[in-house]
């Protein structure tokens, strides 16, 4: 309600027309491209670059492991190939630009997003000796997809205060009703993903522990309370400053449920950082680095561009997307500028903290509510440090 209450505050009550249209076929214009914010941000892009490619910097100790056993010839499961045909196909008539089936084009991101899902489950399921989330748990996994409906869904709420960062120039390719219909149901496939490229990522021992020896950092609980209260201001004050304050947007909400669920006790990707280990919280950021390159990939070769007006986008699937930011939108990769990719970094972890969250509230058990690595972490015979 924060930022619904100051946008209302702000307008006086009267929001514009179409503030809270669904999907947004454009966006208002945006400050122009500053060479100082530009700058700024770069910094942080490549003190981030850094931190995953030269911990040691940070004062993050390496970390030695004896070689394991190479896994059993295990067979990639039925569902790999499933997954493998159904994203293929999907990838195929969009990448080629095909007007028909207009039953797939209208709701393609659904197949795309949960035929890669499959397709990672499948590769964890060979490296992990049999043991992958969809065969462990599969109702875990649509768990998972029920929560980042509703996940997801929050952002697209959000949003409308900041003018707009993202919008679907062919929304209206269909009616409104079932674009929001898509939107809900398409929204499931972009968490789970997360989770399965997380998993495969701990099938890598070198890789699965390569932040555990980090420096310790803990927060007190006058200072989580002060960055909760900081956050909710800032939630109020997005709509005042749309521009200035986009970022928040990333930021906040993941603040926010993060301390909560501290000061309930309940473990979230942060909590091991105050001994050091900072594994899961910066793997949990980069899967959704990983995914987000992914998904701005499949999305920018299904349009065509006007080399003389790359604004003019031509595309068969209402849901292509593309962003209007302010300040740093420069040197696009796909549709995204460059920079924008720093974005994916919280939103990686949230997507952690929102299931964690969401599990608790439905009381239904989560293997991603701890470290399950913790114990191998302890061995002294698997792990040393230098």
């Amino acid at each position: 309600m924060l930022p619904y209450l100051g946008a209302w505050i702000k307008y006086d009550g009267h929001f514009p027309n179409n503030y809270f249209e669904f999907p947004a076929l454009s966006a208002p214009d945006k400050a122009e491209f500053s060479v100082v914010a530009f700058c700024i941000a770069a910094v942080v892009f490549v003190a981030l670059t850094l931190l995953y490619l030269f911990p040691k910097i940070y004062g993050f100790k390496k970390i030695n492991f004896t070689p394991t056993k190479p896994s059993a010839n295990i067979p990639l499961p039925i569902w790999f190939w499933v997954g493998l045909v159904v994203w293929g196909v999907t990838l195929f008539v969009l990448w080629a630009k095909f007007q028909e089936p207009r039953w797939l084009l209208n709701w393609a991101y659904i197949p795309l997003f949960w035929g890669f899902t499959l397709m990672v489950d499948g590769w964890v399921y060979i490296r992990a000796h049999r043991n992958s989330l969809l065969s462990r748990s599969p109702r875990e996994i649509i768990g998972i997809g029920l929560a980042a409906t509703s996940g997801w869904m929050l952002f697209e709420y959000l949003n409308f205060f900041v003018d707009e960062n993202w919008f679907y120039p062919k929304g209206d390719i269909i009616p409104e009703d079932e674009f929001t219909v898509y939107a809900v149901l398409g929204s499931s496939g972009l968490m789970p993903a997360v989770f399965e490229i997380y998993n495969l990522m701990n099938t890598f021992p070198a890789f699965r522990h390569r932040y555990d020896r980090g420096p310790k950092l803990s927060a007190s609980k006058t200072t989580r309370t002060v960055m909760l209260l900081l956050s909710l201001a800032a939630m109020f004050c997005v709509s005042f400053f749309p521009e200035v304050m986009f970022g928040a947007l990333w930021i906040c909400p993941l603040i926010i449920f993060a301390i909560v669920l501290e000061n309930f006790g309940i473990w979230t990707p942060f909590t091991p950082i105050k001994h050091g280990n900072w594994s899961p919280f910066l793997k949990y950021s980069l899967c959704y680095v990983i995914y987000g390159f992914l998904l701005e990939w499949w999305n920018f070769f299904n349009s065509t561009h006007d080399p003389a007006n790359p604004a003019n986008i031509n595309t068969y699937t209402p849901a292509h997307w593309v962003y209007s930011i302010p300040y740093i939108s420069k040197f696009h990769v796909f549709e995204m500028p460059v920079l924008g990719y720093m974005g994916y970094l919280p939103f990686g972890a949230y997507c952690a903290v929102w299931w964690i969250l969401f599990a608790f509230l439905l009381n239904v058990p989560t293997q991603f509510d701890h470290d399950e690595y913790s114990e191998v972490r302890a061995e002294p015979s698997e792990i040393h440090t230098n």
